[in-house]
Parts: C-alpha cells; sequence; structure tokens
C-alpha cells in the first residue's frame, strides 16, 4: 500500500462519529503503521509568502460574505441519484462511459477521489450541494480523470522517473482547484486559503484546536472535521503537534498554474498531455508530438470564455 492509503485510520469512522457527537478532545486514531517526520512532510511547509496571500483571500473574501452566507450559497443538498446521474452525463460527453466507474462507500475519508484505476470513489452520505457539484465533476473528472486517461495512452506512462519527469502534483492539484473555481457564484478561493493557513497551525496546535479554526469559517461542522483530519492525520495522537502537510499543495499549485497559463497563452491542450508539471511540458511535446489530448468541454465549448473567467479568479485572488 502506498503513503496516502496508509494515512487511513482504521477506526477513522468511529472517532468521527464520537467527535461529531461531543467535540470536546483530540482523537486518537489507529493505523496499519507507524510515520515518520520525513514521510509527513514530504510535501514541504507553506512558506511565507503563500500564507500572507492565504491570509488576504480570506480577508477579502469574508468582507463580500460571511460564513454562513457561504454555506447558505452551496444551495440545496443533492441526492446521490442527482450527483451519480450527472457525473454519468459528464462522462458520456466526453466517451468515457465504459472507461469510468462510480462506487459510493461510507468508509471512504475524501468526500470525492479518482483512483489510478479510474474509479470515483464518492463519500456517503451524500454531502454534495447545487454549487458543489458541477466543482466537483471539473475538478475530479474534468481535470484528474482526463489528465491520467491521456496520460495511459503516453509512452512516458508509468516510465516518468525514466524520461526525467519531474514531481506534478501541485500542477495536478492546482489546476484542479483552479476548474472548481469556474462554476461558483463567486471566484475566491476561500477553502483553498484556509487549507494553507490549517496546514500551517497543525504544526503546532492540537486537532480540537484546528477543528475550532476551521469552524469559523465553514460551518459544516462534517466538512470541518474531514478538513481538520488531513491536516492532523499520520499522528495517532492528535493533540500532538505536526501532521501531514499535503494540502499545502492546492493553494500553492493554484497561484503557479494560473500564473502559468496567463504568462503563456493558455496552453490547455500542452498541460492536458497527461499527470505532468507545467515545467516538463515540452518534454511531452518531444515524445509525442502528434498525441491529441482529450479536453474538457468546458474548455472546448469556449476556450475564450475560459480565458476570461481564469482572468477574473486570478484578479479575485490576487495571483495577478
Amino acid at each position: 500500500m502506498g503513503l496516502i492509503a496508509d494515512l487511513n485510520p482504521t477506526n477513522y469512522q468511529q472517532e468521527k462519529e464520537r467527535f461529531l457527537a461531543d467535540p470536546t478532545f483530540n482523537p486518537q486514531f489507529k493505523y496499519v503503521r507507524k510515520f515518520s517526520e520525513e514521510e509527513l512532510l514530504s510535501k514541504g511547509l507553506p512558506s511565507k509568502p503563500y500564507l500572507t496571500l492565504a491570509w488576504r483571500v480570506l480577508d477579502q473574501a469574508l468582507t463580500n460574505f460571511t460564513p454562513e452566507e457561504f454555506e447558505l450559497a452551496r444551495g440545496l443538498l443533492l441526492t446521490q441519484e442527482t450527483v451519480t446521474q450527472a457525473i454519468r452525463d459528464f462522462l458520456h460527453d466526453h466517451h468515457l462511459t465504459e472507461q469510468i466507474s462510480i462506487v459510493w462507500s461510507p468508509n471512504f475519508v475524501s468526500r470525492a477521489s479518482v483512483t489510478d484505476n479510474n474509479v470515483i470513489k464518492l463519500r456517503l452520505p451524500c454531502s454534495f450541494r447545487d454549487q458543489d457539484l458541477d466543482s466537483l465533476i471539473y475538478h475530479e473528472i474534468g481535470t484528474h480523470t482526463l489528465r491520467r486517461i491521456n496520460y495511459q495512452k503516453q509512452p512516458w506512462y508509468k516510465k516518468k522517473k525514466r524520461f526525467g519527469f519531474g514531481p506534478y502534483l501541485k500542477t495536478e492539484e492546482g489546476l484542479a482547484v483552479l476548474h472548481s473555481l469556474l462554476p461558483q457564484q463567486n471566484s475566491f478561493a476561500y477553502l483553498a486559503a484556509v487549507n494553507y493557513l490549517t496546514v500551517q497551525k497543525a504544526q503546532t496546535l492540537s486537532f480540537l484546536e484546528i477543528w475550532h479554526f476551521i469552524n469559523q469559517y465553514i460551518k459544516d461542522e462534517e466538512r470541518a472535521f474531514s478538513m481538520t483530519f488531513k491536516k492532523k492525520r499520520g499522528l495517532a495522537d492528535t493533540g500532538q503537534p505536526g501532521g501531514f502537510t499535503k494540502d499545502l499543495v492546492y493553494f500553492e499549485g493554484l497561484v503557479e498554474i494560473t500564473q502559468f497559463l496567463i504568462k503563456n497563452n493558455f496552453p490547455i491542450k500542452e498541460i492536458y498531455l497527461g499527470k505532468l508539471a507545467w515545467q516538463d511540458i515540452d518534454k511531452a511535446i518531444a515524445l509525442n508530438s502528434n498525441f491529441k489530448p482529450l479536453l474538457p468541454n468546458f474548455y472546448t465549448q469556449d476556450p475564450v470564455a475560459y480565458q476570461r473567467r481564469v482572468q477574473e479568479i486570478a484578479q479575485t485572488n490576487f495571483i495577478i
């Protein structure tokens, strides 16, 4: 099993239910093994410039709406059937119905994720709302899944180290965050900013302290729990300082990829050549110059509108 899989506690559901019933303690998680500090800090630590920017985004967002208004703007809770059908419609539009499967389970830690074998995993009970649905689809399928499908057709598939490709996670998750903002009523990277700030706070604060911090901005207590857990996972006793820092890639990646797209005249076809960092685009082109990647319809239907919306998001979040 890989690191991410190992970081799923064997008693996650029990501790989650116990905490939400009485949020006054630090959960005690059980794992299949212990984790080294090197593993938990493998994605690095938040940097001062990005922390400053995240606070600026959060402060500006809160001059426009309250956390309660942010929650209300998400709209009505959707049924599992509605979410499943919307995903199937998107898959159908991209001729992927036979290649991608959808699995719902109460045992998943993340609300949504896509596996390497093209399974979309969604957590029960369904917690998606009107404003979440397109964001979910653009993030998980329109970005992660399409880039993976293209990657599987490349000569460098599962040979990235041999061909000298570098880490791609910031580009991958940053692009997914950017695309999740496209259909939103507002353009603030609100969640990404909160996530970034709490990665830093988790290095010194307990689970309970982080949960109270997040709950100021995210009024959905179950969502706040999930966000807190992702910062403190890897620790059996979450009252201790530290935790897994992977979540910093979302905000840093958003800034990096948005700046790259704008400065380079939106090379979307190139960024969709596979699961690669923007720094490796030229390498991917050289290895398969005639490859035509599958692109998301939220781009292909109107590239000019896509570019205009990305510019709006960049300006709103002080990225350019």
